[in-house]
């Protein structure tokens, strides 16, 4: 069984963001720098998890720490996503090892759908442009977005 998955993503200063993680009574609050493309990221790993991959994962990083997303699949039609938390960057720990924060099973459509929203959320808030200025290193994921619009009208299809 799942339940709705909402996803908020804000920046927040220059060089950093919150995304706020919710699944029915669940949250879990995050961060990242701009160390890495954490929203770009998101946004493939919706991709990836809703593409048949076994599994997939991709860390937020954190000034010292990392917040990691797993997706692993449990059939063709429902994924164990789990947000881990490690204390340090680039710690190349395994997901054994890290801090559930959250953990809940998902259709890969509505994890894509939920990515989805907060990323075309962001893009209408701040446009291309002001993502840039104030995410520093990463222009906004346009072709990603892109390309997990047409997965998502394939599998509504």
């Amino acid at each position: 069984m799942t339940v709705p998955l909402k996803i908020t993503y804000e920046l927040v200063g220059t060089g950093w963001s919150t995304c706020l993680v919710e699944v029915g009574e669940q949250r879990a609050e995050l961060s990242a720098s701009y160390l890495s493309d954490a929203l770009g990221n998101l946004v493939l790993f919706a991709l990836a998890a809703g593409s048949g991959f076994h599994s997939a994962s991709f860390g937020f990083d954190e000034e010292p720490g990392e917040y990691r997303w797993v997706a692993e699949t449990i059939d063709a039609n429902l994924l164990r996503v789990r947000i881990l938390e490690f204390p340090d960057l680039w710690g190349h720990k395994p997901n054994t090892e890290g801090k559930v924060l959250l953990e809940f099973q998902i259709m890969p459509r509505l994890l894509a759908e939920a990515v989805f929203a907060t990323a075309h959320e962001v893009l209408q808030k701040y446009g291309s442009k002001g993502y840039a200025e104030k995410w520093a290193e990463h222009s906004f994921p346009e072709q990603e977005l892109a390309l997990l619009k047409t997965a998502i009208e394939g599998w509504q299809q």
